[in-house]
Order: structure tokens, then C-alpha cells, then sequence
């Protein structure tokens, strides 16, 4: 029953890579059922085996030192949805999408147990990766017809953004980093010469597809990753980033264009009257209302309030500032001691994995899950379960990497 159990969790966790296109898939069937619980049957099963795993064996589960940051964010969030929130329905439905995708974290965390289980991981992403980027890059090349809503009426000159099989060139830009950013770090970890040509060429089709999103958010962040991967791993990395920067405008007109719109007055005054400044400005007024305690859960800035106010809501760009309208100065700051003990962890955990193939690995994992933190400064990513998971469930795989590299050291528990 042991060996099962440990078995069964450790198999089914390699469903979790695949995620992107196993939702892409269940939504072609039609099934509005199957689509909206697959993710939590699954966690289920692997929650439930594990749990098993622990009664039989009486393993300590690990928390990898975040234990104290998750309470205190998931008490004030809850503490919210009691207090604050009007329409506990709606409350509960941003609850949940706020501190259930989380959990992953536990997950890996505690079932990755060994270096090639960690590579089988990141290889399956990888490839899972690849085939979402050149789906990507031929709806570009193919002039695929997009809303027109994602790029500004005074932009010209694009046809096309590419979203692949998500279904939004932002997102698809912050899921992109994280596949250029393991298979950059997998290329400069790998000794054999044709797994680093292999990984190298997936980077750069990932790449390519990350020009093609034409997301500004999503190249901003990208560029910040690597110049942390080059101060962390190797500094001619930064000689390769100003060849992609000088190169790419030259070869892809767009994004000239969009840059240089970016920096124009006319992108100021639009934003300034119907995007992302004028929705950040009315999101500080409405914070100002109820700075402490915010409005309630579900009630300004995401999906969820659309959903259920669709007259006057609306989707801010800016996930903390959503989560700071909704929750106050206490929500917000729980989220960000929270974040900062993300990164803080992370970096330790590279520190301290003996291994140079997961230290250089783990370096890839981090910048990647730091790239999206900053990409949420002008997006809502949490918000969508695909990010959310990916990001919950990598932090568990790197977090894990110090026992990985040396099972006598342990995970570093809170402290």
C-alpha cells in the first residue's frame, strides 16, 4: 500500500506539467463539467495518495519554510470573507481563487523527491512548452483574426497576436518566460551536446513565440529575468539580450511600433482615458473608500466581479492593486510579506542545492517565477488557474531542490 500510494502521487503529479494542454483539450469536448473540476479531481487524487503515503510511512511533511507567510495571508483573506464581503457567494467564489492554487506548493514540494524526477519534470513542460509555441508562431504567421480590443485604435501595422491554446497573448508571454527560462537554464546545465542544442533550440522557438505575443508586459519582464539569470549564472548572457533587443525590432517591425507607441503621448492619453491608467487611477479612488479592510472579495477588479457585476466592474491590470481594492492594507500586505518569502526561499534553496545541475536548474525556476510576479503589475496572471498552477506548483519543485541535491540537509523548515 506504501509503495502504491507513493506510487500513484508521484505519477500523477507529472499530469500537472501537461496542464495547458490538457485544458485546451477537455474544453474541446464540450464539457463544461469535466473542464471546471478536472484540476481539483486531480489534485484530489494526488492529495489524497500522498496523505495515505504519510499515514502509512508517518513522514513529516515539509513546508519548505513558507508555513507562517501562508497562514497569515490565507487568515486575513478568510478573516475578509467573514467580515468585509456583502455577498458571501461571490465572496467565496474569489476566496477560492485567490488561495486555492496554492496548495500545489504542498504538493511538489513533498513528492519530488529525486534530480530525475526533476529533469522528467521540467522535460515534460519543456515539450509541452514547444508545442504551445509553434501553435503560437503560426497563428502569427497565418494572420490567425484576434478581438479587437488587444491592440489600441491608433496602433497600425498589426494583423495578429499570437495566444496559442490559451487564448490570451499575455498570459501566453508570462507562460513563454517560464519555458525560455527552464530551457535556457536546462541548455547551460546539460553536458551532452545534443540535449544542449535540443534545449537551446526550444528556447529560442519559445522565444520566438514571446516576440509574437506582441505583449510590451511580457518582453519588460523577460528581459529583467535574464538580466538576474546573467548577474546569477553568467554575464555574457547580457551580451546575448542586447543582440536579441537590437535585432529583433529590426527583424519584427511590431515590435518597434509597439515600443515606440508605448513611449508616445498618444498612448498616454488613451490609457489616461480608457486603459490601464485611467482603470488604475479609479482603482485608487475606490481603495481610498475602505483603505484597511478594502471592499470585500470579489467585488472590484477580476474575473469574479465581472462575472457578478458586470455593469460597473472591470478588469484593473494590476493583480495587486485588485487584491489591495478588495482586501485593504491588510490584504495587501500579507500578499507581499508572503511574495518576498517566496523569493527569498527560492533564492536560498538555489544556494544551498549541491548539485550544479539543480543549482543551474533552480536558478532557471527562480528568475522565471520572479518574472511573473512582475508581469501581474500590469496583468491579473493569478487569475487564471494555468498561471496560478504553474507558478504554486514550480515554487514546490524548487523549494524542494536542497533535499534533492543532499537528502541529509532537509528541507529548511520556518523559521
Amino acid at each position: 500500500m506504501e509503495r502504491f500510494s507513493q506510487a500513484l502521487s508521484r505519477y500523477l503529479l507529472y499530469i500537472v506539467p501537461a496542464y495547458v494542454l490538457v485544458d485546451y483539450f477537455l474544453r474541446l469536448s464540450g464539457s463544461s463539467l469535466l473542464v471546471s473540476l478536472w484540476d481539483e479531481i486531480l489534485f484530489i487524487l494526488i492529495a489524497g495518495s500522498w496523505v495515505l503515503h504519510i499515514a502509512v510511512k508517518g513522514v513529516k511533511p515539509s513546508s519548505g519554510g513558507l508555513l507562517i507567510p501562508l497562514l497569515l495571508f490565507y487568515s486575513v483573506v478568510f478573516f475578509n470573507y467573514l467580515a468585509v464581503s456583502g455577498e458571501p457567494a461571490v465572496a467565496m467564489m474569489e476566496l477560492r481563487a485567490v488561495i486555492q492554487y496554492s496548495f500545489w506548493f504542498f504538493l511538489a514540494l513533498n513528492l519530488v523527491s529525486s534530480k530525475q524526477q526533476v529533469k522528467n519534470i521540467c522535460d515534460l513542460f519543456l515539450l509541452v512548452g514547444l508545442v504551445v509555441a509553434l501553435y503560437g508562431i503560426y497563428q502569427y504567421i497565418a494572420g490567425v483574426e484576434m478581438p479587437a480590443a488587444w491592440v489600441d485604435k491608433a496602433e497600425v501595422g498589426i494583423r495578429t497576436r499570437a495566444f496559442s491554446f490559451i487564448g490570451s497573448p499575455n498570459v501566453l508571454g508570462s507562460f513563454t518566460i517560464l519555458n525560455i527560462s527552464i530551457a535556457f537554464a536546462s541548455f547551460m546545465a546539460s553536458s551532452n551536446w545534443i540535449k544542449k542544442r535540443l534545449y537551446l533550440g526550444t528556447a529560442a522557438i519559445s522565444a520566438l513565440c514571446l516576440v509574437f505575443t506582441l505583449s510590451r508586459g511580457a518582453w519588460l519582464v523577460f528581459f529583467f529575468a535574464f538580466i538576474l539569470l546573467a548577474l546569477w549564472l553568467d554575464k555574457r548572457i547580457i551580451i546575448a539580450l542586447l543582440l536579441v533587443a537590437i535585432i529583433t525590432p529590426v527583424a519584427v517591425p511590431s515590435v518597434y511600433n509597439r515600443m515606440a507607441y508605448m513611449l508616445s503621448p498618444q498612448y498616454v492619453a488613451s490609457s489616461s482615458e480608457g486603459g490601464r491608467i485611467a482603470g488604475w487611477s479609479q482603482a485608487v479612488e475606490y481603495w481610498q473608500g475602505a483603505p484597511v479592510s478594502g471592499l470585500g472579495l470579489g467585488r472590484f477588479g477580476g474575473g469574479v466581479a465581472i462575472a457578478n457585476f458586470p455593469k460597473s466592474a472591470y478588469s484593473v491590470d494590476n493583480y495587486y492593486l485588485k487584491l489591495a481594492v478588495e482586501t485593504g492594507f491588510m490584504g495587501i500586505a500579507a500578499f507581499l510579506y508572503l511574495l518576498f518569502s517566496v523569493v527569498r526561499r527560492g533564492k536560498r534553496a538555489v544556494d544551498r542545492a549541491s548539485d550544479p545541475y539543480l543549482k543551474v536548474l533552480g536558478t532557471g525556476i527562480l528568475v522565471a517565477l520572479i518574472a511573473i510576479l512582475g508581469h501581474n503589475m500590469v496583468e491579473n496572471l493569478f487569475e487564471f488557474p494555468l498561471i496560478s498552477t504553474y507558478f504554486w506548483f514550480f515554487l514546490g519543485v524548487l523549494l524542494a531542490l536542497p533535499l534533492i541535491s543532499d537528502p541529509k540537509m532537509g528541507v529548511e523548515q520556518d523559521g
